[in-house]
């Protein structure tokens, strides 16, 4: 058990399993929070670090990825993270998810952390089981799980202004039982697609057949031979009818909208390993030889160059998302005549249905992998008439149809919620979606930080780059950003950072006004508009690099800061008049010494000389 005690003054409960600093069950002596009194000069050297508890939801790849961070970054022995997820066993999306064909839509070597590449794939787009493991190396290498609580829900996060703390709520997965524990600073690292929900359909519930929603795939339900419906035509739709469509005795694909299936991004440097091989000018998948691999793991840097590749060709295409533009309008032709190619002759009513008439981007494009092909096999039924209600039976169409079968199939994907799954309560006693509900609409600046909830971090949040390229890149870069703030928190003795909110309404002012000539804005419904057809685009205003520049360093000028140290009684100077002094802002600086100094290091005492004009630091 944890020996320090909540700001409360309580004895945290936390349990034994959950690990200190850096992994090391030590007692924690935290400072107080916010002393008053007349100004004295702190026994220290220059921005030596205070104690920091951090709590993390969610561990995923952005937990695993701001453990390695915090550990890179920050002082060793200074502070102490917990990556709490409901989950049995970490992973994310790629733990959850194990539906058929389940496989990641942006090529596998550029869906790794960008300084721990892969030369091991199997598949140009690697598949789920293959991801996760991935992942589960990671967190070996690293000693990731030393940090992990799983099982264990989060429910609440609720902000102490005067402790300068979160108090948080948890929840046991299997006892049920609830706990309270604390941080200074708390991280979401749930992203937006990790509660899945059964579509909102009249009598979704009376099928009397076997189940199942494609985030909560069922294995035991042997498919075989059987009639099996399939709803929806999203991502997880795309990969799991092809697979079915091999073993089913009959397939119902139940088309509510059109969909834009597209060539793979990034498959140019395919031709560096397909060695002018006759290939599929619209392959989507390519299996990586042992020959291939073999040349990834004894050459690092051509294996680079290929990653680079990949990365570059994506970031290039982002003028495809200018509406009207000579890019967006020949990947228009260029997909839709692929489209058809991939249709074969006939099927009009399916090609006339399926293929948009708003431009590629609108919604999330997706390679699709032998989704089109399916749809024209002759055990394939596409349903292309709306849903009445699910009958115990089957489905009834808007056209009286009863369609019977024997397993029902929602690939309808996640609730995207874009406020966190958890409560998070601010110093007013308000939650993340009554104060955004007030502002008409999500509140995130750079897709991190919202206006009056401090030291509380999301990763990838709505406004960052969901559809414009490469995801881990901007999670990687996010996790920096949040770490840089930790340490500022940390070396400063700040008690509050929070985002100012003329930041954000200026920084949505340029999203607005940038997306007036995007194809994001035009007539498609979209997670990217929270749902809706037409509403602000929650999709960063430039291409994946563009955010990585932007978000890089954090804009301090941005942020509204609370010290920890404060002065109750006024300070003179001179012969001028008393003043109360503002927060001590500079309690930092300590005692005059430097950390050189305090651990003689003689080195470190002259680090700005040198013999050429390069950077120097002070430690």
């Amino acid at each position: 058990m944890y020996n320090e005690l909540t700001p409360s003054g309580g004895q945290s409960t936390m349990p034994s399993v959950v690990n200190g600093v850096n992994g090391v069950a030590q007692s924690f002596d935290y400072p107080e929070t916010t002393p008053d009194g007349p100004y004295q000069v702190l026994d220290q050297y220059h921005s030596k670090p205070r104690r920091l508890r951090v709590a993390c939801v969610g561990a995923g790849a952005s937990g695993l990825c701001l453990a390695y961070k915090m550990n890179k970054m920050l002082e060793p022995g200074s502070w102490e993270l917990t990556l709490f997820d409901k989950n049995k066993h970490f992973g994310g999306t790629w733990l959850e998810n194990t539906y058929p064909g389940v496989a990641c839509d942006i090529p596998s070597h550029n869906y790794t952390f960008t300084w721990d590449p892969n030369p091991n794939w199997s598949h140009f787009f690697a598949y789920g089981p293959e991801i996760q493991q991935y992942f589960e190396n990671f967190a070996k290498r690293h000693g990731s799980e030393r940090y992990m609580k799983l099982n264990t829900k989060v429910v609440e996060c609720r902000w102490d202004e005067e402790q300068g703390v979160w108090n948080i709520t948890l929840e046991d997965q299997i006892s049920k039982e609830t706990w309270q524990d604390w941080a200074h600073v708390v991280v979401n690292g749930t992203g937006i697609l990790n509660n899945w929900q059964w579509p909102d359909i009249e009598g979704i519930h009376d099928f009397a057949g076997p189940k199942m929603h494609s985030a909560s795939w069922d294995h035991s339900v042997d498919l075989d031979g059987k009639t099996i419906g399939v709803i929806g035509n999203g991502s997880s739709s795309v990969q799991i009818v092809p697979q079915l469509q091999k073993i089913a005795k009959k397939l119902q694909v139940y088309i509510r909208s059109s969909t834009w299936i597209s060539p793979p991004f990034g498959a140019g440097a395919l031709t560096t390993v397909q060695k002018g091989k006759d290939v599929d000018p619209g392959q989507r998948q390519y299996e990586f030889t042992e020959e291939d691999r073999k040349k990834f793991r004894e050459d690092p840097e051509f294996h680079l160059q290929f990653r680079k590749g990949i990365e570059a060709e994506i970031n290039g295409l982002f003028g495809m998302y200018k509406q009207g533009s000579e890019l967006s309008n020949t990947f228009r032709k260029v997909i839709t005549d692929e489209m058809n190619r991939r249709m074969g002759p006939g099927h009009q009513e399916l090609k006339d249905f399926i293929i948009p008439s708003w431009s590629p981007g609108c919604r999330r494009i997706s390679p699709g992998d032998g989704y089109l092909e399916a749809l024209v096999q002759d055990n394939v039924e596409p349903v292309l008439v709306g849903i009445e209600r699910v009958t115990p039976n089957g489905i009834l169409t808007k056209d009286g149809v009863e369609h019977k079968m024997d397993a029902l199939v929602c690939a309808t994907g996640f609730k995207v919620a874009f406020q966190p799954a958890f409560k998070v309560i601010n110093a007013a006693g308000k939650s993340v979606q009554e104060d955004w509900e007030e502002r008409g609409g999500v509140n995130l600046y750079l897709g991190v930080s919202a206006p009056r909830f401090p030291n509380f971090y999301t990763i990838v949040g709505p406004g960052a780059t969901w559809s414009n390229g490469t995801l881990l890149p901007s999670i990687e870069t996010t996790i920096e950003y949040s770490v840089k703030m930790m340490k500022k928190i940390q070396t400063e003795h700040i008690k509050a950072i929070e985002v100012q909110q003329e930041a954000l309404d200026d920084i949505y002012a340029h999203f607005d006004e940038f997306h007036k000539e995007t194809v994001w804005q035009e007539e498609c419904r979209s997670w990217f508009k929270d749902g809706k057809i037409k509403n602000r685009i929650y999709l960063w205003p430039g291409s994946t690099i563009h955010f990585l520049k932007s978000i890089k360093e954090p804009r301090m000028e941005d942020y509204n800061i609370r010290w920890r140290y404060k002065n109750s009684e006024p300070a003179c100077w001179r012969n001028q008049d008393c003043v109360l002094t503002r927060s001590a802002g500079f309690a930092f600086l300590g005692n005059g010494d430097v950390k050189a100094t305090a651990s003689r290091d003689v080195a470190g005492l002259s680090t700005y000389m040198r013999n050429s004009d390069h950077e120097w630091s002070v430690d």
